[in-house]
């Protein structure tokens, strides 16, 4: 009898590190005759860096909470997640604070994230990773250009035109973690609405005015770069810093954060100034 396997519907997220080939190159320099030598602390942050990008996406070790159809993969800079939606509907969130904590983790060592998220038919196990949806994925994922984001369609519905209603109402509840950019692309928001307490991002507001300060330190260094692809994506990161800054100083905002008692963040917000162009 012949074997058959079938795709399952799942969500999947397709996630890799911008600028990955120059990282690597740092990893090697000259040596006095001319060779190349290993850069050893530089391999060896490298390596710290894709354990914790493993812990935190549990590549190895799966959430206690985790679904069961979950699976992650890890190769090279990339890392994939997918899971059959149908089994919670928890679980798409959960995904969505766990890439917003992987990008809020890796700015801290001044590294840059992008990504795309599908749904649609997936074979993914422990073994084996393919589909359409993968295909799907990885298209999204290269649409966010250099722009060092995480990106889903304006609404998840147009991902598959049979997409079961469990998908459209977990894309309702996903408002105060995503954030419409100029292009009609959605994006996982580290700027702005990560600050949200609930969210359990930062232990406090002092951790996540620490955010926006390294953040800003990151994007100063990298607008010193003349060339115009790697300046682009620090344009992309000012511009939504700047953003953050403008919203949070209107008047309702400040007005919320003396009403939350937030009072840390209010003195932040009302005295910071907007990141300025270098070129």
């Amino acid at each position: 009898m012949e074997n058959k396997l079938a795709y399952e519907n799942r969500i999947i997220a397709f996630v890799d590190i911008l600028g990955f080939q120059t990282i690597l190159n740092k990893t090697q320099l000259k040596d006095a005759d001319g060779g190349l030598a290993d850069n050893e602390s530089c391999i060896f942050d490298l390596n710290k860096t894709f354990e914790r990008i493993s812990d935190l996406m549990g590549a190895e070790e799966e959430p206690e909470d985790a679904v069961p159809s979950r699976q992650v993969t890890q190769f090279s800079d990339a890392i994939v997640i997918s899971f059959k939606v149908a089994e919670s509907e928890k679980e798409l969130r959960y995904l969505f604070e766990e890439l917003l904590f992987l990008h809020i983790e890796l700015l801290r060592q001044e590294i840059l994230i992008r990504g795309g998220i599908a749904y649609g038919p997936l074979i993914h196990t422990g073994k084996v990773l393919f589909g359409p949806a993968m295909v799907q994925a990885y298209k999204v994922e290269s649409l966010a250009a250099n722009s060092p984001r995480i990106i889903l369609p304006k609404s998840l519905t147009d991902i598959n035109s049979k997409i079961s209603e469990n998908i459209k109402g977990q894309a309702q509840k996903l408002d105060d973690l995503i954030t419409l950019d100029e292009d009609d692309f959605y994006y996982l928001d580290y700027f702005d609405k990560c600050q949200k307490p609930e969210l359990n991002l930062f232990v406090n507001d002092a951790e996540y005015i620490n955010h926006l300060k390294q953040t800003k330190e990151v994007i100063l260094k990298g607008l010193k770069n003349i060339q115009p692809n790697i300046y682009n994506k620090y344009g992309w990161m000012k511009t939504k810093w700047n953003r953050t800054i403008k919203n949070n100083q209107s008047a309702n905002r400040l007005e919320l954060l003396v009403k939350e008692k937030r009072n840390e963040l209010h003195d932040f917000f009302s005295n910071a100034k907007p990141i300025k162009s270098s070129m």
